[in-house]
């Protein structure tokens, strides 16, 4: 029987913990700046008409969102959102029009890099789940997850660059 060398275990726990941590890590506050690709308005083409996204950087701690439905010559608001960094973590905060609910919907940005970023809040039920991801510079799919009457529901929102 081999005998095993002491320290070759006490390697990969090591490269394993650092992983972790550095996974961990995926959001700071500098990386705030990465979200400047959503600068703009962004569009979904339905067979009703379409959907907008429009971004906007508020100040160097907040962006808004509003995002609408376009039928015709009827332009409904669905939502506003911010992305708001507050001390070392960035939250993604949907306000659904027509809404009950008093409490906001702060889902932590967990991960933020170039290509897009995930934002999500497991306690909550609708949405748990945010995922924006840059395919290229004139496209850009923004995906809603969560739970809703004991059903999953999952949304896929391809959207093009508009200006």
């Amino acid at each position: 029987m081999a005998k095993k060398q002491w320290w070759s275990n006490s390697v990969v726990l090591l490269l394993l913990l650092t992983g972790s941590i550095s996974a961990a890590a995926q959001v700071r506050p500098a990386d705030f700046r990465m979200l400047d690709r959503l600068a703009g308005t962004w569009r979904m083409k339905t067979k009703l008409g379409s959907v907008l996204e429009t971004w906007s950087r508020t100040n160097d701690s907040t962006w808004t969102g509003r995002t609408w439905r376009v039928n015709g010559t009827d332009t409904t608001l669905q939502q506003s959102v911010e992305l708001v960094r507050q001390g070392n973590d960035i939250f993604f905060i949907p306000v659904y029009e027509g809404r009950m609910e008093t409490t906001p919907i702060r889902l932590k940005v967990r991960v933020l890099k170039a290509i897009g970023f995930v934002a999500e809040d497991p306690a909550n039920d609708f949405p748990r789940k945010v995922t924006y991801r840059f395919t290229d510079e004139e496209h850009m799919d923004a995906k809603v997850v969560g739970e809703r009457d004991g059903t999953v529901e999952e949304y896929i929102f391809p959207y093009r660059k508009a200006d």
